[in-house]
């Protein structure tokens, strides 16, 4: 199955049919258009999950039409994948330089098209959750410090509190799928029966009323099953307990009920209905942040922000961890990677921010991986120059898929920059000593000391003392002119250390 929303360009009416139905027997919603000016409309009025595009199109081609969703805002995250009867090695890199996420050449072959699409699916999904995370931390930071400058005990407004973390919960814009439709914000009262309101968007602004009735503690528990976070789509058990509520006839409308997602503390408890996609532990974090911002005002300070930034962090964990998925490893490759970095920045005398970024920037070295061909990836023995090539750009991809966002500006140094050598025989930028980032020198030699150990469709793994040979002696490969000369000094006093790590995280 196909979850989301596909916009097939091609100027063939039969080539857009046959695609349309094949992804409709994969429960895809799919739109079409013949020729590039409508896809661009489409693309910015209905905002798909992916663009399917064809190349050879009459006025403006595919090239052009993928530089101009690339160079919006609005549609520069949406994967596009450029389909064409041309199989030149240059026509592939036109549509790569013009921003094209993946290539295929015509006859699509159906099954890969679905692979591949699905793939870049599940990237997109994980990206959206990454840029919604850092969004939703910096709006419950900033507006967490409005509330703190502003705080009286004697006139603090708290119902004008509460609207405003509801106008953050359900957001500004209908097309967010991360956020709900509607919300219940329920407080019980000293009896135990639970009252509230119910808040939702109309016409672009924030509406609100109080519920009909209250709720007693046995008509609420169906939802909770005796836990205090619950997530759960149409048919599951969490979600029938919400359908039983007495006044759900009342709050159903205008939209049908498809999933929920409900917190609940000892006196506090919010139900957020009705997100635009199939909802996970993601979205129950986000909601766990926002009921712990209400319980600091009906109580006391929490920790809503931590709350939010590990659900951050489990993003670029999950990020990270995708981008592994096809090396033999069993994950924990990353998890090693991370605390040889932070072990080398201590060492270096850094800041104990620069650490801390490090320590979850690190592991994003080989996100750009997503975007290789997984035949390449587990090749066993040499590549092909052209698979090299390939490889090689893993770099640029991974700069593409972490965006723009602030709080991952190490995470794209790190990406970018781990393959480059102090001796400026790296790539892809050929940079040369200081020019190259101090995290992307500290995480290369993290990876390639990993590298060594673990096995590779190359190499068998070799022992710790090899690696530590290879890396301070060089081989064929490899040269200790490749390393900062700090960095490769303080490797000598730190790889026991090292060694360690790789046994307390084995595989």
């Amino acid at each position: 199955m196909i979850q989301g929303h596909v916009l097939i360009v091609d100027d063939e009416p039969t080539n857009l049919l046959l695609m349309e139905e094949l992804f409709h027997q994969q429960g895809a919603r799919t739109s079409s258009a013949q020729d590039g000016q409508t896809a661009l409309r489409l693309a910015q009025e209905e905002r798909p999950d992916i663009v399917l595009l064809d190349v050879m199109m009459p006025g403006m081609d595919g090239y052009e039409v993928c530089r101009r969703l690339k160079a919006d805002e609005s549609t520069r995250r949406i994967p596009v994948v450029m389909i064409t009867g041309l199989g030149a090695l240059d026509d592939k890199i036109r549509g790569l330089e013009a921003g094209a996420d993946d290539f295929l050449s015509k006859p699509v072959n159906a099954a890969e098209l679905l692979t591949r699409s699905r793939a870049l699916l599940r990237v997109k999904d994980l990206g959206d959750e990454l840029e919604s995370a850092y969004h939703r931390l910096a709006e419950i930071a900033s507006y967490t410090n409005t509330l703190l400058r502003q705080f009286d005990p004697y006139n603090f407004d708290l119902d004008a509190s509460l609207r405003g973390l509801m106008e953050f919960l359900l957001g500004p814009a209908s097309t967010d799928k991360t956020r709900p439709q509607r919300v219940l914000l329920l407080g019980a009262d000293q009896g135990g029966q639970w009252g509230g309101w119910v808040y939702y968007l109309k016409d672009g602004r924030l509406t609100f009323h109080p519920l009909p009735e209250k709720l007693s503690p046995p008509q609420l528990a169906p939802v909770f099953e005796g836990r205090g976070l619950v997530y759960a789509n149409r048919g599951e058990q969490p979600f029938a307990g919400v359908a039983a509520l007495p006044l759900w006839e009342r709050l159903r409308q205008p939209a049908p009920e498809n999933n929920l997602v409900a917190y609940r503390s000892d006196s506090v408890a919010v139900l957020a209905l009705d997100f635009g996609k199939q909802v996970s532990a993601y979205e129950a974090q986000v909601l766990s942040a926002l009921v712990a911002t209400i319980h600091f005002f009906l109580k006391t300070i929490s920790s809503q922000i931590q709350e939010v930034e590990r659900a951050f962090l489990y993003t670029i964990g999950a990020l990270a961890r995708a981008a592994e998925s096809h090396d033999e490893d069993t994950g924990n490759h990353i998890i090693r990677v991370n605390r040889y970095a932070e072990m080398v920045a201590n060492a270096l005398g850094c800041d104990l921010n620069f650490v801390k970024v490090l320590g979850y920037s690190a592991q994003m070295h080989d996100v750009g991986k997503l975007h290789i061909h997984p035949d390449i990836l587990r090749k066993p023995g040499r590549l092909s120059a052209a698979q090299w090539e390939e490889v090689k750009k893993h770099t640029i991809y991974g700069v593409r898929i972490l965006g723009e966002d602030p709080r991952l500006a190490m995470a794209r140094e790190v990406a970018l920059s781990h393959h480059e050598h102090w001796d400026g025989s790296g790539y892809p930028q050929g940079l040369q000593g200081p020019d190259i980032p101090l995290s992307g020198r500290i995480t290369m030699l993290a990876d390639v000391y990993d590298a060594l150990r673990s096995t590779r469709p190359y190499k068998p793994a070799f022992g710790h003392q090899r690696a530590v040979d290879i890396i301070t002696r060089g081989d064929d490969r490899l040269q200790p002119s490749y390393f900062d000369p700090r960095i490769l000094e303080a490797f000598g006093d730190l790889h026991p250390q090292m060694e360690k790590i790789f046994a307390d995280y084995p595989g």
